[in-house]
């Protein structure tokens, strides 16, 4: 291929030059399929007026233009409908740009709003309707069209704003590209031009200040200009790309780090000392767009653009060069010749229907003699009956009755031929019976799926090249966005389910999204992402608040989304959804909102944000105050219970104190019970047994006598005399001579006969030694005790 040197932009010859020569190269480069994609446009809107799909030469000689005689031209248009099946399921399928984020300072979140602002770019230039729409009908149709983005002035507004437009090119054969370019889509094009020819009244309107430009057209050879073009303006649209070289160098920075500069941002001091460093640095380039209007011959106005690449787009269909020259078509160039084999079996198969007599009947003059009218007219009158002569009047012999013959047929040979021609078109298309909406053999909906899939297999190229075209129209977007969106501005951002939603672009912004608040100052995160960063999506929430975000800072990569629609998508959600529901009941708490979300019906976003968005604030307020109440109730019980723990034990200390009392108490009556039983044993063990006689006696009465009465009469039992010796109280009896200490074990060191036996002495305090009580008698030696005791020293009571 040619290479074409870049004039200069203030050289307007120059530049005319250079169209003229890029305009011929690209129109001999595209002769061919200028030419049959004509044909082929010709050819998809056949009918029976216009007779494009028939040849020429035959119509003429079935037109009865050569012997006089016509014949039937059917037209029976069936490739439109293989073509609409084509371009149907590209509109139905959701044509949308996912951004992402690869890197350099870039964000998921600033992607995510990047994406929403080129949805909403394609929204406001109604982009699926009109430019998409367009460019695959050419691509399917003729194998190209083409998108064109433009800059403008947001309508309707005082504001020097400008905007992205996705505008259609309604001919693809206005459009003359590069004919050097090697990717398949055309990313790589050099140059790029749309032209057009319009009225001089409407140039005149649109261009008031340029009406002289008209009356020079810009023609590429002499008497090429026809009586109709003499009556219009070519109007070009040029578009050149380009390079800016440059140098960028490794400047190292005083914490370690180097930062890349370009040799055109530094001042002669910096490169100089760069220079002087020995710093890193290699050639650059940074493409750019210029745009010349040419009307005429003239250059109206020209001017740098913000593109990166040529704003044309092409939608591509099935493309190749052979021998240098280029061939594209879509599918309407496989369909001419069994189309033609359809309409021509048609019309011979209805010409030897039409050719063939309509049913007569077959009868013997002498039958109808007389009744020739009735009979001449019995293929067009409702006659109840027709009549005839049976007998012959002359010779008597009977005549045979009249009768019908057979209708006339068509020929098979025909209508094989028709069925033939369409199985051949389903062949070339990939699309049978079952695809173009016949009923099929196939009776579940997997089936049903995978013949669909099939029909979509053998078209898939279209629907590839159309997100290629696609990822193109988003990769332009994001380079240029940045210099569009240079100033502080309010965008709208379309989600995929069509929601609008408010984002604010930020040039100055030191991160590339974070959250701000009305007074444009970033709000400190609340979380950090995992890579340490600050995450905006988790910023303290502030009344007023809005996300923002810098597209001059990262890096974002494109990618193109030719799927279902978000509604055919949706209505899988809901199905698989309710599948989810009916085989796990249990989930409905947390699926439920899911169901109404992918529901289409009305109030079912209602729905789901009532069962999403949680209480009201009034409500929140109760349950915040009851969630109050409730801690202080419980720390209100808490502290009870803690009293009453107290008090429990308080309880329990006393009635253990009192038990303790109690058992010292009784412990101590035990102990003075038991030295009082140990002074009464020692005293009775120093008494003399046969002295105690008379008072044992005197008590065993007056106990008999107690229980016997007073009153009985019973006969007096002499009391017994006591013996002779001395008689005296219990406490002047004789007392046993003895060292025993008052409270100490009963015992005598020299016990005499009668006296109570001796216990061993048992261990306790009453056998730990110590000083002796100050009322204890002094001990005395037992050899001093009289062999009598003294009846002058008291006792003590032994009772």
């Amino acid at each position: 291929m040619r290479d074409f040197r870049v004039a200069p932009a203030d050289d307007p010859e120059a530049v005319l030059a250079e169209v003229r020569e890029r305009f011929a190269a690209s129109r001999d480069f595209e002769a061919d399929w200028r030419a049959q994609a004509l044909e082929d446009l010709r050819f998809f809107h056949g009918d029976a007026r216009n007779h494009n799909q028939w040849d020429a030469a035959a119509y003429q000689a079935r037109s009865g233009g050569l012997d006089g005689s016509p014949r039937p031209c059917l037209t029976i248009n069936k490739t439109a409908q293989h073509v609409f099946q084509v371009e149907n399921d590209a509109r139905q399928a959701a044509m949308s740009v996912k951004v992402n984020a690869t890197g350099f300072g870039a964000s998921a979140k600033a992607a995510d709003v990047l994406e929403g602002i080129i949805r909403h770019i394609e929204y406001q230039s109604n982009a699926q309707q009109n430019a998409y729409a367009n460019a695959i009908a050419g691509q399917v149709r003729v194998g190209m069209g083409w998108v064109h983005i433009v800059t403008d002035y947001l309508q309707g507004q005082d504001s020097f704003d400008q905007d992205f437009f996705i505008r259609s090119v309604p001919d693809p054969s206005f459009v003359y590209s590069d004919p050097n370019t090697i990717e398949p889509d055309h990313s790589d094009m050099r140059w790029a031009m749309i032209v057009e020819d319009i009225p001089k009244h409407v140039f005149a309107r649109l261009y008031p200040d340029h009406e002289e430009e008209a009356c020079v057209p810009l023609m590429l050879d002499p008497g090429e200009e026809t009586e109709a073009q003499r009556e219009t303006v070519r109007v070009m649209r040029y578009y050149r790309r380009s390079e800016r070289r440059d140098v960028l160098w490794a400047a190292p920075q005083p914490d370690g780090t180097v930062k890349s500069l370009r040799q055109s941002e530094m001042t002669s001091e910096q490169l100089r000392a760069l220079r002087e460093a020995g710093a890193r640095h290699r050639a650059v380039t940074q493409p750019h767009v210029e745009f010349f209007l040419i009307a005429g011959s003239t250059i109206v106005s020209h001017g740098p653009t913000v593109f990166r690449h040529v704003p044309l787009v092409p939608f591509v269909g099935i493309e190749s060069v052979i021998r240098g020259r280029l061939d594209r078509h879509g599918l309407v160039r496989p369909l001419i010749d069994p189309q033609r084999m359809y309409n021509y079996s048609a019309s011979a198969f209805v010409e030897s229907v039409a050719l063939q007599a309509k049913a007569p009947w077959l009868v013997d003059e002498r039958a109808v003699e007389g009744w020739e009218n009735e009979w001449s007219s019995a293929n067009t009158s409702n006659r109840a009956y027709l009549p005839y002569r049976g007998i012959d009047p002359d010779d008597a012999t009977p005549i045979p009755a009249p009768q019908r013959l057979d209708p006339p047929t068509g020929s098979t040979g025909h209508l094989q031929a028709m069925q033939n021609a369409d199985l051949q078109m389903q062949m070339v298309t990939g699309q049978y019976q079952a695809e173009m909406g016949a009923p099929g053999n196939e009776r579940s909906g997997r089936a049903i799926n995978e013949r669909q899939r099939q029909s979509d297999t053998a078209n898939y190229h279209y629907t590839d090249n159309q997100g290629m075209a696609l990822r193109l129209i988003g990769k332009i977007l994001i380079e240029a966005i940045p210099f569009v969106y240079d100033t502080r501005r309010a965008v709208q951002v379309m989600g995929q389910d069509g929601t609008l939603s408010t984002a604010l672009v930020m040039p100055g912004l030191d991160q590339a999204a974070a959250m701000v608040g009305p007074d444009g100052t970033p709000l400190p995160p609340q979380g950090q992402q995992g890579s340490g960063q600050p995450d905006p999506g988790r910023q303290n929430v502030v009344e007023g608040a809005m996300l923002a975000v810098n597209p001059t800072i990262g890096r974002y990569d494109v990618e193109a989304d030719v799927g279902p629609a978000f509604a055919t998508r949706r209505q899988d959600a809901f199905n698989a959804i309710s599948q989810i529901l009916a085989s796990d009941p249990a989930s409905a708490p947390t699926v439920l909102p899911y169901l109404f979300k992918a529901s289409d019906f009305p109030l079912a976003d209602e729905i789901y944000e009532a069962l999403t968005s949680g209480p009201s604030p009034q409500l929140q307020q109760a349950q915040e105050t009851i969630a109050q109440l409730q801690q202080e109730l419980q720390a209100a019980q808490a502290h009870m219970q803690l009293r009453q723990a107290d008090i429990a034990w308080r309880a329990q200390k006393a009635q253990a104190d009192t038990q303790l009392d109690a058992m010292r108490l009784q412990v101590e009556a035990q102990a003075r019970q038991h030295r009082d039983e140990t002074d009464r044993m020692a005293a009775l063990g120093s008494i003399d047994p046969q002295s105690l006689r008379p008072v044992l006696e005197e008590l065993v009465r007056q106990v008999l006598a107690q229980e016997r009465g007073q009153d009985m009469q019973q006969p007096q039992v002499p009391e017994p005399q006591p013996e002779p010796g001395p008689s005296a109280p219990l406490h002047t009896l004789p007392r046993l001579p003895t060292t025993n200490v008052r409270g100490d074990a009963v015992h005598a060191p020299r016990p005499v006969e009668g006296a109570v036996t001796p216990q061993p002495p048992t261990p306790g305090p009453a056998l730990e030694s110590g000083p002796a009580p100050p009322d204890a008698p002094a001990p005395t030696d037992p050899t001093d005790t009289p062999d009598t005791p003294d009846t002058n020293t008291p006792q003590e009571d032994l009772t």
